[in-house]
């Protein structure tokens, strides 16, 4: 979610003494405006706008530059002021003049390169469903009984993950295994995964969403679950093997498993800091460990599981059944997941393929 603009004290000033200024001079509007989603598509960036404040902000790669609506200042990254014609509202929505673009497009700097990386596409999946209710915990809390079943709590946590990265993302395939209590299969889930298209620059994550239940009622955290390094798979397919040899084909695929094990581990470390940051209070961190599940062990990109906490501890299961505790929960997987993608675009060299 987006929150309120907030700029330092000094900015602040010179942003209302801007503002005021401009007020008072009576420059006419610029000729001829560009509407505000055509100019995020052309910095490459996201768009935010919040029109009860008039305020906004256009993001890429962990760059922010803050504008307001009749301003003839912004503000990037935080501190640096920069001065463009102010942005305004004819009636017809948000949107610049060429001069004020310009101005942006110089303070962004160029667009990636054409084969620079990307995470073209996202997998949410939600474990179990349907005839699979996963884990079951059942209590009696306050002399009530209280029931949570894995494959609804999943369901539950994907959704909202799936729809906030949408809107964070829309150029980019948001994808989840399943919107109901529906059973695909694990070959089914990660067939999804693999069978994406994706061009030569484009990569793909996959976050399989879990809960965890013990015979040891008091054991309770989250914990994030990578593949583990000793364990080798083919990434490598057919066709790739035609274009490059037979004898350089295995080479390849140890450096494809080394990237992916080194990305799928950046990508658990970006989630689990966000849990850590959003309910770390409130359930222990357990940390990041290596697995061979079979998800994480056949879907050919980087690729974690994460545990969201113990349905069968009955503490964790009270917190695993409040509204307020699974929005947090789940903003703090979505956080996690931006920063490895920000990381990983704003890192990644353009393509040597």
């Amino acid at each position: 979610m987006k929150h309120p603009l907030r700029l330092p004290a000094a900015a602040l000033v010179l942003w209302l003494c801007a503002s005021a200024a401009a007020a008072g001079t009576g420059t006419a509007a610029p000729a001829a405006l560009l509407d505000a989603s055509a100019v995020a598509k052309r910095l490459g960036a996201e768009l935010y706008w919040d029109p009860l404040t008039e305020t906004g902000s256009f993001e890429r790669n962990g760059a922010e530059l803050r504008f307001s609506l009749g301003s003839p200042i912004a503000l990037f990254n935080g501190r640096q002021i920069l001065r463009l014609d102010p942005p305004e509202d004819r009636g017809s929505g948000l949107s610049f003049s060429e001069a004020a673009v310009k101005a942006m497009e110089g303070r962004f700097g160029p667009l990636p390169e054409k084969g620079h990386f990307t995470v073209a596409a996202i997998l949410i999946d939600p474990g179990h469903g349907g005839k699979d209710t996963g884990a079951v915990g059942e209590h009696v809390i306050n002399g009530k009984k209280l029931r949570i079943a894995e494959k609804d709590l999943t369901l539950d946590i994907s959704k909202r993950i799936y729809s906030a990265l949408a809107a964070r993302f829309p150029d980019k395939k948001i994808l989840i295994t399943r919107n109901g209590d529906t059973y695909p299969t694990l070959d089914d889930r990660v067939a999804m995964a693999n069978q994406v298209k994706l061009a030569d620059n484009e990569a793909i994550i996959y976050i399989s969403i879990h809960a965890n239940a013990s015979f040891s009622k008091t054991a309770k955290g989250f914990e994030v679950w990578y593949l583990n390094p000793e364990y080798r798979r083919t990434l490598v397919g057919s066709d790739t093997k035609q274009k490059v040899g037979e004898d350089i084909a295995p080479i390849l695929n140890v450096m494809l498993e080394e990237e992916f094990t080194t990305e799928s581990i950046l990508l658990a470390r970006d989630i689990m800091d966000g849990l850590n940051s959003n309910i770390g209070s409130e359930s222990p961190n357990r940390g990041i460990r290596a697995e061979e599940w079979f998800v994480v062990r056949n879907a050919r990109m980087p690729s974690v599981l994460v545990e969201t906490g113990f349905i069968t501890n009955p503490e964790e299961a009270k917190l695993l059944s409040s509204g307020d505790y699974l929005r947090r929960l789940s903003d703090g997987i979505y956080t996690g997941i931006v920063k490895f993608v920000q990381y990983f675009e704003s890192m990644k060299g353009p393509s040597a393929q």
